[in-house]
């Protein structure tokens, strides 16, 4: 017999947040007045809904500025399957409608091993490159951070290499001005 189906974020700020759908329909967006409220400039104030129907849900986008997708396609609106990839916005989320009739191996663009996990899902998926907004944060954090580290240390050496080059040509003409200095050194 399944579950209550419900939604688990995976993207890594939200990763865990789990929403469970009980009512026949579910606005979501990033205002507070919606239904599941997901805080993230990529969520449209109003982006999507989640429609209630005989077995399962159905997502429909609500003209969402970033789209909807379902297993990395746009929709407009689709039924939703167990296991279900949902990227609303940049937000990926898992749907999960408790149904363990078929062993799963699935692994997101978010990094979450979903192997003999009790999260219920029911079929056989692999994603890679899965997420077009997903990336590896701590990854690209720490690449941006190096990369903006030697570009200032860089910076530095310059405006110091100029200093003491204009430092040298005042030296030896006394009569030279800072600005003077700096025309000779580039002229």
């Amino acid at each position: 017999m399944p579950g209550i189906p419900k939604l688990i974020i995976l993207s890594e700020q939200l990763r865990g947040k789990s929403f469970e759908l009980t009512k026949d329909l579910y606005t979501v967006g990033r205002s507070d007045e919606r239904d599941i409220c997901i805080k993230d400039p990529t969520v449209s104030t109003y982006h999507c809904d989640f429609i209630k129907n005989s077995v399962s849900y159905t997502i429909r986008d609500n003209h969402s500025t970033n789209g909807t997708r379902v297993n990395n396609v746009p929709i407009t609106e689709q039924e939703l399957q167990n296991s279900d990839i949902l990227q609303i916005g940049g937000i990926e989320i898992l749907y999960d409608c408790d149904d363990k009739s078929v062993t799963t191996v699935m692994r997101t663009q978010t990094g979450i091993n979903l192997e003999g996990t009790d999260l219920g899902i029911s079929t056989v998926k692999k994603m890679d490159n899965f997420s077009p907004f997903a990336r590896d944060a701590k990854k690209g954090t720490k690449t941006q951070k190096i990369v903006l580290a030697l570009v200032v240390a860089l910076v530095a050496v310059i405006v110091l290499l100029l200093v003491f080059l204009v430092y040298m040509i005042m030296k030896q003409q006394p009569s030279a001005t800072p600005a003077g200095a700096f025309l000779i050194l580039f002229f």
